[in-house]
Formats: C-alpha cells, sequence, structure tokens
C-alpha cells in the first residue's frame, strides 16, 4: 500500500481516487480554496459532481490543510484546474520536505501563464522545482486521455497514456492501474501535454454545430462533425510537428482518442454548445462556471496564440494559422472576437478543401 496525494476535488481529481484506491493505495484528496462545498459535501459521505460517495480509503482536507494532506506522501496527483495550477503549485513545494524524493503525475490539462510568459504546466512546475529543490529529480508525468471523469468513477473500462520524463517512473504504475483503467506509458511528455491542451480547444468546435444545429436538425450533421474532427487531427498534427514532439502522440490515446472523448461528452463541448445559441464566449465561460463547470478550452484559446507567438513574430503567428490552422482560427474569430457561430463555420467550410 502506497500514500497517495491528490490536488483538486472536482471531476478528475475526485475520479482517479477510484482505480488508486482500488489498488489499495490510502489517498489523501486536498480541495483548493474552491472545492471547499465538494470537500464538506464528501465528508457527509456524496461527491456533489460525480453524485456519489468516494471510496473509503480517501481522506478529505480543506485548502487549508495541505501540509498535512502532503506530509506522508511521496506520490502527488495534480488535478486542479490550469488557471489555478502555479499557485497550488508553489503552494505544494511549500509543504514537501526537501529531503524525500517526489513523483508528480500531472492530471491538469492546458496553458499556464508563469513569469509573464504563457508556458506548458510542466515548464513552469521544473522551473519552480529546480529554485526550491536544487540538484533534486524532478520525476514527472503528464497524463493524457481519453477518460472522462464521471465514466471513471463508474469503473468503466478507460484507456490512458502516462508521458514519463523517466523509465523508474513506469514501476509505480501497477500501482495505479487496474481492470478497468488501463495505462499506456510513453517517453513524449511534451507531446502528451500539447495534445491535452489542443484537444480541449478543438473539441469546442463539435459544441457549437450542437449549438447551432441540434434543436432543429438533430441527427442529421454528424458528416459535418466528422469533418470538423479530422480537421481539427490535422491541425494538432502541424502544432504537434511545429513543437518537435513524435507524430505518433497525436494519432495514440492523448491526440485522437482524447478528441473524441472531449468532443463527444466533455464540459468544452457543452461550452461550445452554448456559443453555438448565441451566448459570446467569456459570458458561457462565466455562466459555466457559476455552475461549478470549468471550460478548459476557453481559457487554453485564449493563451494558445501568445504561446505560438513566443517563437515568432505576432504578424508571422497570424498568418500561419489563418493558413495553416483555420478551424483554431475560426473559433478564435468566434469566441474571442465575437464572430457569429453559424456564419464563421460557413466561411470555415468554404475555405476547406482548397
Amino acid at each position: 500500500m502506497q500514500k497517495i496525494t491528490v490536488l483538486g476535488a472536482g471531476y478528475m481529481g475526485s475520479a482517479i481516487t477510484f482505480p488508486l484506491s482500488d489498488n489499495g493505495n490510502k489517498i489523501n484528496l486536498w480541495g483548493t480554496w474552491l472545492d471547499d462545498e465538494i470537500i464538506e459535501s464528501s465528508l457527509k459521505g456524496f461527491h456533489p459532481k460525480l453524485k456519489k460517495p468516494l471510496p473509503e480509503n480517501v481522506s478529505l482536507y480543506y485548502w487549508q490543510d495541505m501540509k498535512p494532506a502532503v506530509e506522508d506522501s511521496d506520490i502527488i496527483f495534480i488535478g486542479v484546474a490550469s488557471e489555478g495550477f502555479v499557485n497550488v503549485f508553489k503552494m505544494l513545494l511549500d509543504n514537501l520536505n526537501p529531503e524525500k524524493e517526489y513523483y508528480f503525475f500531472k492530471l491538469t490539462k492546458g496553458l499556464v501563464e508563469y513569469n509573464n510568459k504563457v508556458s506548458r504546466a510542466t515548464e513552469a512546475a521544473r522551473d519552480m522545482f529546480n529554485k526550491q529543490f536544487t540538484g533534486k529529480n524532478f520525476n514527472w508525468t503528464s497524463i493524457g486521455g481519453p477518460v472522462r471523469a464521471f465514466d471513471l468513477s463508474e469503473r468503466m473500462p478507460a484507456a490512458t497514456t502516462y508521458g514519463m520524463s523517466d523509465e523508474k517512473i513506469k514501476k509505480l504504475i501497477s500501482s495505479f492501474s487496474t481492470d478497468y483503467y488501463r495505462i499506456f506509458p510513453n517517453y513524449d511528455v511534451k507531446g502528451t501535454e500539447i495534445c491535452s491542451t489542443l484537444k480541449n480547444i478543438y473539441a469546442v468546435s463539435a459544441g457549437i454545430c450542437d449549438g447551432i444545429y441540434k434543436k432543429e436538425s438533430e441527427g442529421k450533421y454528424y458528416n459535418l462533425l466528422s469533418f470538423l474532427f479530422n480537421q481539427a487531427v490535422k491541425e494538432m498534427s502541424k502544432v504537434i510537428n511545429i513543437a518537435g514532439c513524435n507524430q505518433e502522440t497525436i494519432y495514440d490515446l492523448a491526440g485522437v482518442g482524447d478528441l473524441h472523448v472531449t468532443s463527444i461528452a466533455g464540459r468544452n463541448r457543452k461550452f461550445g454548445e452554448l456559443v453555438g445559441k448565441g451566448v459570446p464566449g467569456e459570458e458561457a465561460f462565466k455562466q459555466m462556471l457559476e455552475e461549478g463547470e470549468y471550460a478548459e478550452g476557453y481559457f487554453a484559446l485564449k493563451l494558445v496564440i501568445p504561446w505560438l507567438v513566443q517563437s515568432a513574430t505576432k504578424e508571422m503567428i497570424n498568418e500561419f494559422i489563418e493558413k495553416e490552422l483555420p478551424l483554431l482560427s475560426t473559433l478564435r474569430k468566434i469566441i474571442i472576437e465575437g464572430g457569429k457561430p453559424s456564419e464563421e463555420l460557413k466561411k470555415l467550410i468554404l475555405r476547406l478543401g482548397y
């Protein structure tokens, strides 16, 4: 039995406690300052998001209790929203024992703002860790999909990919994997992480289609969904190529697999549906947030352009996006710039194929 701490009591942070605990591990689940109601309800025996009790061997901690939540653990799963990742990771480092060796498993999917620039969460975490624990090993895993939290908590079969920084991390996986939670390791940490970010953005397009067409034409626009899904994969592949990652990552679980499940059932699809119905992007994001739903795709879409610009000029990136990433460009026009969803989608369809 191992002692594992999970940071973030939302959907995925809480859902991962099911396979971890089913392997006999002792789990500490720590909630952020936004999770107080979740922790309170779970202490009474009912997780309000997953609609069920958490496993019996899960101990619950409020945000003020970070130190006792991590003091006996050397395995840390991080499942907080990308917007809060940097602050939570700083808080985590302040409560770790500098004499111990730790293993970090990142469930968070998205880009972060760190040191006045946009970074991958892993880059920010590595920099913070190295500054505080000079000379210590940074044992890191970026977890991809496709895993929907609610299904995982139902113990429905799922396959996931773990992008690992070191071979020795592979030895720990047997204590996480179950007959319903199957783990496939890879060594493309960067590619796995970028795919996890991009799929949240591109999945919004499926929701936009639902918002535009579902009411009047339900079941009659699968061709369009497939068309956009294929375009999303092509564009993700181009970004991965620019980043110098393994192209196979796109066509495996972290890419195509995770894009598929997010497009048909994720929160980003729901966000897109609101936008497709005419709700402005920022308003749709806030509306979901008030309901306890975080649309990572919105935050990622706002940050992806600055992230790309850091390696080139804004003019070059805008030209590249317009020419090579037309679906991403369309999503930006609809969600960030306030373009009419049906009109921008029609313009996109006319552009593709030439």
